[in-house]
């Protein structure tokens, strides 16, 4: 993985972290949520 790919998966995981609803429609879930949630059930 050069440095390239490296800024462009951190700018997408800042991203998903800022904004709920990009992670949403990546289908990417918050591991705390999904640890929540499997909790709960």
């Amino acid at each position: 993985m050069n440095v390239a790919q490296r800024i462009r998966l951190i700018r997408i995981i800042e991203k998903i972290e800022k904004n709920p609803e990009f992670s949403n429609k990546l289908g990417v879930k918050n591991t705390s949520d999904f640890i929540l949630d499997k909790q709960q059930k």
